[in-house]
């Protein structure tokens, strides 16, 4: 009995569709928020993940992330960060308030780039009080580098600010010391003039009549005028004025000599 052979081409098995489980459905989920949170469209999403329009559409509106979601949650932070500048900003001006105040009764020299790391600790103690970390991580982050080469100039027995100190008492004992000179001078002019007037036959001379401009300043006019004498006392590098005074007595020095 010979034995035919059919030709009728197969049909080919049906593919079975996968379903995916829970755990990979929370995954994805999970995945897809990251991604839409940091900025990919919900289009790419369906596409390189392979997720249903309408599951990825009722995921976007449960998990908060539609462009509608993001955009009222960037406004909400904005707000929110405005506000919290203004405070910081607030907190900042009161912490250099203090310390100028701590400055001015600890009368002693201060640096710029010391005074720059103080003003720093300052304000990072007060916003740490306040409860902005990273504000007072800001404050720190700032002045990381000087701080370090600061606390390593002075390791040690602290010579330079020995230094620091004793140009001070230096400096300001010249500029006394010129102050006085100056006034005996003009003393002594004034003198020999009234000595002279008198030689001659001529009456002395009238007290000088007082400044109109020195009696129209107010109370802020004075005010802000001692402050910037404080401000520029605190602010002095005593050690290059003392350097420049001892430059100055060597060229006189010569000067006399010739």
């Amino acid at each position: 009995m010979t034995e035919h052979m059919t030709t009728r081409p197969q049909t080919p098995p049906k593919k079975t569709r996968h379903r995916r489980t829970r755990a990979e459905l929370d995954a994805l989920r999970t995945l897809a928020r990251a991604a839409a949170l940091d900025g990919e469209s919900l289009a790419s999403l369906r596409a390189r993940l392979q997720i249903p329009e309408a599951t990825l559409t009722r995921w976007a509106r449960l998990d908060g992330y539609r462009q509608i979601d993001i955009r009222a949650r960037e406004e909400t932070d904005a707000a929110a960060r405005g506000e919290g500048a203004d405070a910081i900003e607030a907190i900042r001006q009161q912490a250099d308030e203090l310390w100028r105040m701590c400055e001015e009764m600890q009368d002693r020299p201060t640096t710029g780039a010391r005074r720059q790391v103080d003003l720093a600790r300052a304000r990072a103690l007060a916003l740490a009080e306040a409860g902005h970390l990273d504000a007072a991580e800001e404050e720190i982050a700032a002045v990381r580098r000087l701080a370090r080469i600061l606390s390593f100039s002075r390791a040690g027995t602290g010579e330079m600010e020995k230094f620091q100190n004793q140009a001070a008492i230096i400096v300001r004992q010249k500029g006394l010391e010129r102050a006085m000179a100056y006034a005996r001078q003009i003393k002594e002019e004034a003198e020999a003039e009234a000595a002279a007037r008198k030689v001659a036959g001529l009456p002395p001379l009238p007290p000088p009549e007082p400044d109109p401009d020195s009696a129209a300043w107010s109370k802020a006019d004075t005010d802000a005028f001692y402050e910037h004498l404080r401000e520029k006392d605190r602010t002095r590098d005593y050690w290059a004025e003392l350097v420049e005074l001892r430059r100055q007595e060597r060229e006189e020095g010569v000067g006399g000599a010739r």
